[in-house]
C-alpha cells in the first residue's frame, strides 16, 4: 500500500489536473465540538444537477474538481448534522475556491444566525476562536495561539505569537518560561517530538527560529497528561507546523531594522572572519592549523625547532578593530500547495507540500557593559559590600540565522496519512568585546582584556510521522513518528588576551604576569549531538454506559540522546622577554614570536583538558495508559499514568585522573508518573440576545519530573572568555520529582472573549540550582536544593471593544491582560553547600556564619530562577474594510515585565545576585493593501521603554550604609551601585515589505 502511494505522489507532483478545471475544497467540522466530521458527503449541484462530489477524510478535508461555472453546495452526514446548502458559488477554472463548514444538530443555532448555511473563510484551528475551542473542550489546562492571531498581532516567529499567552515570558525574545519558572522547567516540542534547541544544554529551545510562516498553532500545555513526556513542571510548548495548505501559497518577505545602538556605529568592534560568515558558517578560516595530537615541542629542550612553524600558523589577529555594520535584515520565503486525485476503486490521494526560508542577520552592540564582584566584609558588624572586581568595556555581537522547513504529506484511503517534515536551522554568532578590569582587595591589578569568539551551531531533524485509522468505523487510530535529530556546536578559536597594565613606577608597563590572571588564550570546542526519538500512541473510541463518548489512549516512547565534547586548550606565555605591549596583536608577529635564534618569544602550550572532553548518553524510554472518560454530560475525568525509565552512561575524567569514569552509570531510575484531570462543564447555548457561552471549572493533581543536562551531570569545566567565568558540572545531581495541584476556572463569551482565574502549587524534591563557588567566585555549580515549594495563581482576560460588531467581525480593538503571582521557597535547613574545608554545611548554617549583625536568617530563601510575578497586556486593532475592502490596518502594543528572581545563589561571603525586571514595550503596525489585499508593509519597535538587562547584588543594610556614604538612592540607583552584570540594547526599529499569493488565477480569454 504504501509503495502505491509513494509511487502516486511522484505521479501528483508533475500532474497538472487542476489546469483545466475549477477546485472546491475546504474542511467540514462539528459547531459544538469542533472536531472534523469524517465521511461527510458534500454534493456540488448546478441547476438541479449533481455535477460533482466527495466524501470528507477522517480530517473532515474535502475537494471536488468541476468545470467553471456556478454550483451550489450541499453537506451532509450520518452523524445527525443537519443537511446545509451554501449560497451559489463561483468557480473559474484553474482557481481554487476554499468553502469550509461547520455543521450543527441543533436547529435553533440556524436560526439564530438567520442563515441557512455556517461558512468560514478562515481555516478552522487557526483563528482565535477556533483555537479557544480548543482551549476549551481540552483534556488538561492549556493556552494557546493560532497562525490567525499571530498575524492579526504581527508576530514574525514563535516567541512574538506566545509571548501574550498568561504566565508566560520570552527571555531575550528567544526562550519561552511558563510560570515565571526557569529554564529547566519548561519543555518545547516540536509536532509532538522533542527536538535539542541552539543550545542543547537548556530545555527551552530557542523559538525564534521557527517564523510564523510555518506555523498553524503554538500550545502550552499548563497541567500534564501521560501521553506527554514527563519531563514537565511549568509547561510544555507545542508547536505544530503547518500542513495541507488550502490552496496554493506563494509568501515572500524582506525586512531592515535599525539599532539605536548598534547600526550604522562606528565604534562597533568585531574582527575578521571567513567568508561564509554571513551563512553563520565557518569556512575553515577559525580551524585549529594543525593536529590537536601534535606534539608541541618546549622552547627548552634540544629538539625544539618545530615549535616556530607551529607558532607561525596561527591567525595573528587577537584584538577586536572598529568596524562598520549595516541595517538588521530578514527575508523569508513560503511557497505550498496540494493536488487530489481520485483512483479507479473511488478512493482519493492527497499530497500537500509546504517549503519555507527563513534569514536574519543582525548586530547589536552593548556599550559600557559591566562584569563586577561584590563581596561582604569579613567583619559582621560591617554591612557595606567592597567591590572585589569591577569591569567595564564594550561587547558587540552579530547574529545570522537562518532555518528551512520542508514538509509533505500524503493521504490516501480517505483513512491513513504519512508526513515528512525535514527541518535545518543554522545559526553563527561573532562576538568581541574589551574590557577593562580593576581588581581590587583580591590580588589588586588593572587588567586589559581582548576577547574574540564565534560560535556555530546548528540542527537538522527530520520527521516521519504515521495517522492510520485501523477499522471501518474509525474507532480505532494508531500515530506513529520517528525522528532523528543531529546538533552541532563549535567554537573554534576563542581567542582572549589579558594583559596587566602597571603604574606602580610612574611610567605605564605591560605584563604577562599569571600571578595576577594576566595569560593569552586559544580555545577550540566541539560539541556533537545524536538524538533519536520515536513514538507510538494507540486510541479506542467507544461510548461509555450513558452512551458518551469515552477514549482511551496507551503507547510508548523512546528517546536516546548521545553526546560527544571535546576541548583543546592553548596557553601562551612570554619566554626571556622584558617589553611588552597594550596591543594584543603585537604578540603574534613574527618578530614577537619565540626563535631559536633569539631563544626568547612568546611561546605555547596545548592540551586537551581530559575535564572537557567526555562522551555520555541518555536514554529514556516510556509507556502510558490514560481514559478520557465523561461521568455525566457536564462531568469529565481524565486519567491515567505514564512509566518512564531513564539511563545515564559517562565516559571522561577529571583533570587530575582521579576520577575516571569508563562508559558508567551516574543515573538509572524508574519513575512512575500519575495523572487526574477533571472539568465541570455548563455550556449555555446561543441564542438573539448572545453568542454561546461556556463555564469550566478544572482541577488537577499530576507528578512529574526534572532531570540534569548533560552540561550539568558532568565534571567538565566550561570557560566563558568574554564575563571571565567558569561553569563546572556535578556528577552527584539527582533527577528532581514535582507534584503538581492546579485549579482553574475560566469563562468563554463573545467571539475571541474570555476570562479565566488559576491556582497552582508544586512541591520539588531534590530541585536542581545555579550556585557560587565559595573556593572560586568566579565559578558556579548546579546542585540539588532539598525541598521547594511554588504557590501560584494566574488571572486572565480577552475583550472585544468599540466595533463588536457580529456582522463585522474582521473590525474590533481586542484587549488583552493577564497576570501571574508567584511565591516560591526553598527549605535551606535541607540544601547542602561546600564549607571550604572540603565538608559539607547546610545552607543556612553557611548563611549564618557570614549573618551581618541584627541580621537574621530564616528557613526559606525564594527559588532560583523563579520570578514572583509576571504582566502580560496587549491592544490590537484590525479593520480590514478600509475602501471598501481595498486596504486593511492591524495595529498592536504589546508589554511584559516579570518581577526580579534569584540568577545566582551566593555562599560564604557572596551575596546573592538577582536579575532585575526588564519593562518590555513593543508596538507593531501593518498596513495590507492590494487588490486582495495580498501586500503588506509593517513597521516595529522593540524595547520602547530603553530598559537596560541588569543583574545586582543585595544583602543585608547594604543600602543603608551606601546611602550613609552618597546620600539616599532610590532602588535603580542602588543597583546601578551593585551591578553583577549590565547590558543595554537600545531600540530595534524594523521595516519590512511582503507579498503574500493565493491561490491560482485563470488565464484570460482571448
Amino acid at each position: 500500500m504504501l509503495k502505491n502511494a509513494l509511487l502516486v505522489m511522484l505521479f501528483i507532483t508533475t500532474s497538472t489536473l487542476a489546469l483545466s478545471q475549477g477546485t472546491i475544497r475546504g474542511i467540514v467540522k462539528d459547531y459544538t465540538t469542533n472536531d472534523p466530521i469524517p465521511f461527510a458527503k458534500v454534493k456540488a449541484k448546478q441547476g438541479g444537477s449533481v455535477k460533482g462530489g466527495d466524501v470528507t477524510d477522517f480530517d473532515g478535508s474535502y475537494s471536488i474538481s468541476v468545470p467553471g461555472g456556478k454550483y451550489t453546495l450541499v453537506f451532509s452526514s450520518t452523524e445527525g448534522h443537519i443537511d446545509q446548502e451554501t449560497a451559489e458559488i463561483s468557480v473559474v477554472n484553474g482557481e481554487v475556491n476554499v468553502w469550509d463548514m461547520i455543521l450543527t444538530k441543533d436547529s435553533s443555532v440556524l436560526e439564530v444566525k438567520g442563515v441557512t448555511v455556517v461558512a468560514i473563510k478562515e481555516r478552522p484551528g487557526t483563528s482565535q476562536e477556533e483555537v479557544d475551542k480548543q482551549r476549551e473542550k481540552a483534556e488538561g489546562t492549556q493556552d494557546g495561539v493560532g497562525r490567525d492571531q499571530m498575524k492579526k498581532t504581527g508576530a514574525g516567529n514563535a516567541a512574538e505569537g506566545i509571548s501574550m499567552a498568561p504566565g508566560i515570558s520570552v527571555e531575550g525574545g528567544k526562550r519561552v518560561y511558563v510560570r515565571g519558572l526557569g529554564d529547566r522547567y519548561t519543555k518545547t516540542i516540536l509536532n509532538g517530538i522533542e527536538i535539542p534547541g541552539l543550545d542543547p544544554d537548556r530545555n527551552a529551545v530557542q523559538l525564534d527560529i521557527f517564523p510564523s510562516t510555518v506555523i498553524d498553532n503554538i500550545t502550552v500545555y499548563k497541567t500534564f497528561l501521560p501521553n506527554l513526556t514527563g519531563e514537565f513542571t511549568g509547561g510544555l510548548v507545542d508547536i505544530t507546523t503547518r500542513d495541507f495548505p488550502a490552496e496554493r501559497i506563494l509568501y515572500w518577505k524582506g525586512g531592515l531594522g535599525y539599532n539605536t545602538q548598534a547600526t550604522f556605529n562606528s565604534n562597533y568592534i568585531g574582527y575578521d572572519g571567513g567568508s561564509m560568515d554571513f551563512l553563520g558558517i565557518d569556512d575553515g578560516t577559525r580551524a585549529l592549523p594543525f593536529s590537536k595530537f601534535t606534539v608541541i615541542p618546549d622552547a627548552a629542550s634540544s629538539d625544539n625547532a618545530g615549535l616556530e612553524t607551529i607558532l607561525r600558523t596561527f591567525n595573528p589577529q587577537m584584538a577586536t578593530t572598529t568596524k562598520g555594520t549595516f541595517m538588521d535584515q530578514n527575508y523569508a520565503f513560503n511557497i505550498g500547495n496540494q493536488f487530489n486525485k481520485v483512483t479507479k476503486d473511488s478512493s482519493k490521494i492527497t499530497y500537500g507540500y509546504n517549503f519555507v526560508f527563513n534569514y536574519r542577520n543582525n548586530y547589536r552592540l552593548y556599550e559600557g557593559a559591566q562584569f563586577n564582584e561584590f563581596r561582604k566584609q569579613p567583619e559582621f558588624d560591617q554591612n557595606l559590600l567592597f567591590r572585589d572586581r569591577t569591569s567595564l568595556g564594550t561587547v558587540s555581537e552579530n547574529n545570522v540565522l537562518w532555518s528551512t522547513l520542508i514538509g509533505q504529506s500524503l493521504k490516501f484511503k480517505r483513512r491513513n496519512k504519512i508526513s515528512l517534515t525535514l527541518f535545518h536551522t543554522q545559526n553563527g554568532t561573532s562576538s568581541g568585546s574589551y574590557v577593562v578590569q580593576e581588581n581590587f582587595d583580591t590580588n589588586p591589578a588593572v587588567i586589559l582584556k581582548d576577547a574574540l569568539q564565534y560560535t556555530q551551531r546548528s540542527i537538522s531533524t527530520a520527521n516521519l510521522s504515521g495517522l492510520h485509522y485501523l477499522d471501518t468505523a474509525s474507532k480505532w487510530r494508531l500515530d506513529w513518528k520517528l525522528t532523528p535529530t543531529i546538533a552541532n556546536v563549535s567554537d573554534p578559536d576563542l581567542r582572549s588576551t589579558t594583559i596587566e597594565e602597571n603604574t606602580e613606577l610612574g611610567d605605564t608597563v605591560y605584563l604577562l604576569a599569571q600571578s595576577v590572571g594576566a595569560e593569552i588564550r586559544r580555545i577550540y570546542r566541539n560539541l556533537r549531538e545524536f538524538d533519536g526519538v520515536g513514538r507510538m500512541d494507540l486510541t479506542y473510541d467507544f461510548m461509555q454506559w450513558d452512551s458518551l463518548g469515552s477514549t482511551i489512549k496507551f503507547g510508548f516512547m523512546n528517546t536516546n540522546k548521545r553526546r560527544s565534547f571535546s576541548t583543546y586548550d592553548l596557553n601562551f606565555s612570554q619566554d626571556n622577554m622584558t617589553v611588552f605591549s597594550d596591543d594584543p596583536d603585537w604578540y603574534f608577529q613574527n618578530d614577537v614570536l619565540w626563535s631559536v635564534a633569539a631563544d626568547s618569544g612568546i611561546v605555547v602550550k596545548g592540551q586537551e583538558e581530559p575535564a572537557n572532553n567526555f562522551e555520555a548518553s541518555i536514554n529514556v524510554i516510556g509507556a502510558y495508559i490514560m481514559n478520557d472518560l465523561p461521568i455525566t454530560k457536564r462531568f469529565k475525568a481524565t486519567y491515567g499514568a505514564r512509566l518512564e525509565h531513564a539511563l545515564y552512561q559517562y565516559t571522561g575524567q577529571n583533570n587530575l585522573g582521579t576520577e575516571v569514569f569508563n562508559d558508567s552509570t551516574t543515573l538509572n531510575q524508574f519513575s512512575l508518573l500519575p495523572s487526574v484531570n477533571l472539568v465541570y462543564k455548563i455550556e449555555k447555548d446561543e441564542d438573539s440576545a448572545r453568542r454561546r457561552r461556556v463555564t469550566n471549572w478544572r482541577m488537577a493533581y499530576t507528578q512529574t519530573v526534572a532531570r540534569p543536562s548533560f552540561r550539568e551531570k558532568s565534571i567538565a569545566n566550561i570557560f566563558d572568555p568574554i564575563q571571565g567565568r567558569r561553569y563546572n558540572g556535578n556528577m552527584d545531581l539527582v533527577q528532581t520529582t514535582i507534584h503538581n495541584a492546579d485549579l482553574r476556572w475560566e469563562y468563554f463569551f463573545g467571539r475571541v472573549e474570555l476570562l479565566s482565574a488559576s491556582g497552582f502549587y508544586k512541591r520539588f524534591i531534590n530541585p536542581i540550582e545555579v550556585t557560587t563557588l565559595r573556593k572560586n567566585p568566579r565559578d558556579v555549580q548546579p546542585i540539588n536544593a532539598g525541598v521547594a515549594e511554588v504557590f501560584g495563581a494566574e488571572v486572565e482576560m480577552r475583550k472585544s471593544i468599540g466595533f463588536n460588531d457580529p456582522k463585522k467581525p474582521w473590525r474590533s480593538f481586542v484587549l488583552g491582560a493577564n497576570f501571574t503571582y508567584v511565591v516560591s521557597r526553598v527549605d535551606m535547613n535541607q540544601v547542602l553547600v561546600d564549607d571550604g574545608n572540603n565538608g559539607e554545611i547546610t545552607q543556612k548554617e553557611d548563611r549564618e556564619q557570614h549573618a551581618r549583625t541584627g541580621e537574621t536568617i530564616g528557613d526559606y530563601r525564594p527559588m532560583f530562577g523563579q520570578s514572583p510575578y509576571i504582566v502580560n497586556g496587549f491592544l490590537t486593532f484590525q479593520n480590514d474594510s478600509l475602501s471598501n475592502g481595498k486596504f486593511g490596518l492591524i495595529m498592536n502594543v504589546s508589554y511584559n515585565v516579570q518581577g526580579k528572581r534569584l540568577a545566582v545563589i551566593g555562599v560564604g561571603q557572596l551575596p546573592d545576585v538577582w536579575e532585575q525586571p526588564f519593562h518590555s514595550l513593543n508596538f507593531k503596525a501593518s498596513f495590507r493593501f492590494g487588490e486582495s489585499q495580498q501586500w503588506k508593509g509593517s513597521i516595529a519597535a522593540q524595547n520602547v521603554l530603553l530598559n537596560t538587562r541588569r543583574r545586582s547584588y543585595e544583602s543585608y543594610g547594604d543600602k543603608e550604609a551606601l546611602e550613609a556614604t552618597l546620600g539616599s538612592l532610590t532602588d535603580s540607583e542602588y543597583i546601578d551601585q551593585r551591578l553583577y552584570d549590565s547590558f543595554y540594547e537600545g531600540i530595534t526599529v524594523t521595516a519590512s515589505i511582503s507579498c503574500t499569493i493565493s491561490g491560482k488565477k485563470a488565464k484570460k480569454k482571448k
